[in-house]
C-alpha cells in the first residue's frame, strides 16, 4: 500500500507532474486529515494487525524508477526518484513525501477503523486532490472518480505486488468509463534504502 502518491506523478493531459505549495499543503491538510478524526479513532480502538504492519512496512526512505509505458505496454520513458514515508501522526498516518526531478508531492495514508480500509490522500501544487480507498483483501487501491479540463471522469488504481521486505512493483492503471475497462500507463519499482521505524 505504499508510494501510491508516487505514481500520480506522471505526464499528459490526463495527470500533470506534482508541484507542491506550502500555501496550498497547508490548506489541503486542514481540508483531507481532520487531527480530531484520527484522534476519535485512536479512543474507539486499535487498528487490525495486517494493516498496521503494512504501514510499518511503508515507513522509510526508498528510491524508485518509474516506465510509463505505451499502449503495446513498451516503455516510453522512464524517470528516477525518491520517497520519505514516517509516521506523522501516534503510529496511525504515514506521511509520505516524493521527490521527482526538484517537485515535490505529498500524500496521508492511513487504515479508517470505520470504514475498514485504507485511505490515501495526495495532492499537488495545481489544486488535484486524489481520494483513494482500498481493502485487506488485496495490495490494491482505487481513487474516487475525478473531473479532468476535458471533462472526463478519471480513476486512478494502483496494484502491488513482488513484496519483500525492501521492494515492490506499483502497477498504475486508469478508467475514464468508471472502471469497465482499465489502461496500464506506468509500472513502478521501488527499493527500500533506510528503515525508519
Amino acid at each position: 500500500m505504499r508510494a501510491l502518491c508516487l505514481a500520480i506523478v506522471s505526464e499528459g493531459n490526463i495527470i500533470r507532474e506534482v508541484i507542491m505549495s506550502r500555501q496550498f499543503l497547508l490548506l489541503a491538510g486542514l481540508y483531507i486529515v481532520s487531527l480530531s478524526d484520527i484522534l476519535a479513532q485512536t479512543e474507539r480502538g486499535a487498528i487490525p494487525d495486517e494493516a498496521k504492519e503494512r504501514l510499518d512496512h511503508i515507513v522509510g526512505k526508498w528510491e524508485f524508477r518509474t516506465d510509463y509505458l505505451d499502449r503495446n505496454g513498451g516503455v516510453r520513458r522512464s524517470i528516477e526518484g525518491v520517497e520519505e514515508a514516517e509516521y506523522a501522526i501516534d503510529g496511525r498516518v504515514v506521511e509520505l513525501t516524493t521527490v521527482v526531478n526538484g517537485s515535490v508531492s505529498k500524500g496521508w495514508l492511513f487504515y479508517d477503523i470505520a470504514q475498514e480500509s485504507f485511505r490515501l490522500v495526495s495532492v499537488d501544487g495545481q489544486g488535484n486532490l486524489w481520494n483513494f480507498s482500498g481493502g485487506l483483501d488485496a495490495y490494491v487501491i482505487t481513487s474516487q472518480p475525478r473531473r479532468q479540463a476535458n471533462g472526463r471522469e478519471l480513476t486512478l488504481r494502483f496494484t502491488h505486488s513482488e513484496i519483500t521486505e525492501d521492494s515492490f512493483v506499483a502497477v498504475m492503471e486508469t478508467s475514464i468509463d468508471g472502471g469497465a475497462s482499465w489502461r496500464t500507463q506506468s509500472k513502478q519499482y521501488l527499493t527500500r534504502k533506510e528503515t525508519l521505524n
